[in-house]
């Protein structure tokens, strides 16, 4: 295993910081380590310092971010976070399908920040067909963005293995889904009336958002985790700033806004509203 000596990790947490505002602290060298020692057998680089020139000096945007995906984690399952869901479904979604509240022109906006490899808007689109009796009825959308090139394209795809449908019952996964048969086993696709109302986008939270509120919900779910306290203020404020009254805001349930100057309202564990 190649050595990442600690210049070359307090450079590579420099070039992280700069371009997509990551805190990358002394507590995570061994996973850095590690992970570095995995990405240079691609064999393209002599050695870390070569790589890291490169990067600094030649690289593109998009060869960048692979050095983004060596640093970040990707864990996602559909429906993850159960009781997100179940909370939407009691305060948004049944009051508007039995009009006890409304919405002008039906219209509802869905922000899925850091959306990995796709479960996550793919599960708020099949959630609000369920339970706004059709999203056919609804002009509905769902903006899906990532920084990670590779996870987009998985996401885009939107081709899953068995292991990620745990949360789907059959009812759900027979409506939803297309089975795909591969050589390396049973894969399941979301069908085409799900996937028209996500959208796809590469997105990096510290830089400008090319795209205007108001938002009805928006989930930013394990993402803060990657932040300092400055950059994480900054970034939910302007989150909160695009959110309609009473929007729903949904963080990972390891996360808390607690010390942070932000002015959503606490709901529940781990969601707030404006």
């Amino acid at each position: 295993m190649a050595c990442l000596t600690k210049k070359q990790f307090r450079l590579i947490a420099s070039i992280a910081k700069d371009h997509w505002g990551l805190n990358i602290t002394d507590q995570k060298y061994d996973l850095i380590k590690n992970r570095m020692a995995k990405h240079m057998n691609c064999g393209r680089f002599s050695d870390v310092d070569e790589y890291l020139d490169y990067i600094v000096e030649c690289s593109s945007d998009a060869e960048k971010l692979e050095l983004f995906d060596v640093l970040s984690t990707n864990v996602t399952s559909f429906f993850r976070e159960a009781h997100h869901y179940d909370y939407i479904e009691r305060e948004l979604y049944t009051p508007l399908r039995k009009h006890a509240i409304s919405k002008p022109g039906s219209k509802i906006r869905i922000w899925s920040a850091g959306c990995s490899f796709g479960c996550e808007p793919y599960s708020m689109a099949m959630h609000a067909d369920v339970h706004l009796g059709g999203i056919d009825n609804w002009d509905i959308e769902i903006l899906a963005t990532d920084l990670s090139n590779s996870a987009l394209s998985v996401a885009q795809r939107a081709v899953y293995d068995k292991s990620s449908m745990a949360n789907i019952d059959v009812d759900m996964y027979m409506k939803y889904f297309i089975q795909k048969n591969h050589g390396d086993g049973e894969k399941y696709m979301v069908n085409d009336r799900i996937r028209e109302i996500v959208h796809l986008a590469r997105l990096n939270l510290i830089e400008l958002w090319p795209f205007k509120g108001p938002l009805d919900i928006i989930f930013c779910r394990n993402v803060m985790i990657y932040f300092d306290k400055k950059t994480k203020t900054e970034i939910i404020n302007r989150m909160y700033d695009m959110m309609c009254p009473g929007g729903i805001f949904a963080i990972g349930s390891s996360e808390t806004l607690s010390g942070i100057d932000v002015p959503f309202r606490s709901a529940a564990p781990s969601l707030y509203i404006k």
